[in-house]
């Protein structure tokens, strides 16, 4: 076999070997990917179930929260502003989450 050949078999092994090391790197940054969705969907699955519980209970926290509003009107306050800003913060992270999704949706479809 000519030295030529020999260097271009040798070549072509190492891109072989290469690209099986570049594959591998590639899947454990899927898997990565893929277990912080699946943190991701078991997150939004219980703020989900949260949600439905209070729908559920909307009259009994509702009165509760009249009551508290009567008795202690400062104290209310102070816990109604604290709600509005975790409301507010919640949708925002909302908001860039999806934009984050939908942005690593696009890169992984095409």
């Amino acid at each position: 076999m000519s030295p030529e050949s020999v260097d271009l078999l040798l070549r072509k092994q190492r891109l072989q070997l290469q690209a099986a090391q570049q594959r591998q790197a590639c899947i454990g940054m899927l898997q990565d990917i893929e277990a912080g969705l699946a943190k991701l969907e078991s997150l939004q699955a219980i703020a989900q179930g949260l949600g439905k519980s209070l729908r559920r209970h909307a009259r009994g926290l509702s009165v509760a929260s009249l009551l508290l509003l009567l008795w202690r009107p400062r104290g209310a306050l102070r816990w109604l502003r604290r709600g509005w800003l975790v409301y507010w913060g919640g949708k925002r992270l909302r908001t860039a989450l999806n934009a984050v999704l939908l942005a690593a949706r696009g890169a992984f479809s095409g």
